[in-house]
């Protein structure tokens, strides 16, 4: 077909097995011709370990996983929920997830064969509630039916795995309009030398009522310079070690700050004794930090 389809809708087996194993996470996978998997297994342990790590299982969890393909994902984290569902679209893959939860003897995991959307609003309509939602859609990303129902079930957490940046960051906006704050995303290098990524993102629920919410805090000992329009020293010196490779300290920005008439929090460069004498900060770093200066606009 004139898509981007590979393999075609029928399969014949010439010589040997039907279908091929491999370990991934500690988890021995069956795979069909038809069924989705990494080729770069170190680096799908990695990113399945991010996935794993901002879905902050206890074991008391139901973890839905959409686009489940094989059940790599979620018989990976089968072991730390409560349940997994995996839902896939591709039958011959639901039959290799099924198979797989079975030999590796999980109980705790079962599949449907389903477009994503339907099978969402399948389960919701059977009143299953998922702690945390696994979304890992292909490079077109999420259908916006999806994202309505996947919203619409209000899970805690929502982690996505995309090949894709760029639709990643569209469903996220539209995530971000049904109550969702992006919270964490780290790429993951699949394919070392090409422009290609694998970004995982978490999601997270806010359900906090403005109105109850009681702040106390105290100025007392505070340096009051971070709050200062421009950028706070923590920046300046990531800036600096960025672009220069050089770390500078507090004392010398503050010096640096002096030189350029900017104002200098008081908690800042005093000496313990009044013939106590500072070291001065060297040119290089001077220089560095007023680069630093001018990017943030403060000069």
């Amino acid at each position: 077909r004139n898509t981007n389809v590979i393999l075609g809708q029928r399969t014949r087996l010439l010589y040997g097995k039907d279908h091929i194993t491999d370990t991934l996470c500690g988890v021995r996978f069956d795979l069909s011709p038809h069924a989705f998997y990494q080729v770069n297994n170190p680096g799908a342990e990695r990113l399945y370990g991010v996935a794993e790590e901002y879905a902050s299982l206890t074991g008391e969890e139901t973890v839905l996983d959409l686009y489940c393909g094989a059940g790599t994902i979620g018989l990976s984290l089968a072991g730390r929920c409560k349940q997994v569902i995996g839902v896939e679209i591709v039958a011959q893959a639901v039959e290799n997830a099924a198979s797989n939860a079975q030999k590796n003897g999980i109980t705790n995991a079962r599949f449907l064969c389903a477009d994503a959307v339907q099978a969402a609003k399948r389960l919701a309509a059977e009143g299953v509630r998922p702690d945390v939602i696994i979304l890992d859609p292909p490079r077109k990303g999420c259908e916006a039916a999806l994202l309505d129902t996947v919203a619409g079930m209000s899970p805690q957490r929502i982690v996505m795995v995309s090949c894709n940046s760029a639709t990643m960051a569209r469903d996220c906006k539209i995530l971000a309009g049904k109550g969702y704050t992006l919270v964490r995303c780290r790429p993951v290098d699949m394919f070392p030398h090409t422009a290609h990524v694998e970004t995982v993102v978490l999601l997270s629920k806010g359900e906090v009522d403005s109105k109850k919410i009681r702040v106390e805090f105290s100025l007392e000992d505070m340096d009051m310079s971070e709050f200062q329009d421009g950028a706070t020293y923590p920046q300046i010196k990531e800036y600096v070690l960025e672009h220069t490779g050089l770390k500078v300290s507090n004392l010398y920005i503050s010096q640096i700050k002096r030189k350029c008439g900017i104002e200098v929090g008081k908690n800042y460069n005093l000496p313990k004794s009044e013939d106590s004498r500072q070291p001065q900060c060297p040119p290089e770093k001077e220089k560095a930090i007023r680069e630093a200066f001018k990017y943030f606009g403060m000069i």
